[in-house]
């Protein structure tokens, strides 16, 4: 039964294996290098964005650093 020392190892390994495949892609052709940084760079851009987003919701559902009236709520009335 496999352990989850045996796990990681194996991620581990499978990580290092799919690095040097994509080194191997990357010199095959003299476009690939090119397309494999602008699809890295479309993927690392969209998941931060979505990140930012996410975490901007969060912040403005709990209420950190917003103001009475920013968020559709009636301003107190002295």
């Amino acid at each position: 039964m496999p352990t989850l020392t045996d796990f990681v190892v194996a991620l581990l390994q499978s990580v290092v294996e799919l690095m040097f495949n994509f080194i191997d892609v990357a010199l095959n052709d003299p476009l690939s290098p090119l397309l494999i940084l602008f699809g890295s760079a479309f993927i690392v851009l969209s998941v931060g964005m979505f990140t930012y987003v996410t975490l901007g919701a969060l912040v403005a559902e709990l209420g950190i650093g917003v103001t009475p009236g920013s968020r559709g709520e009636p301003a107190q009335r002295e």
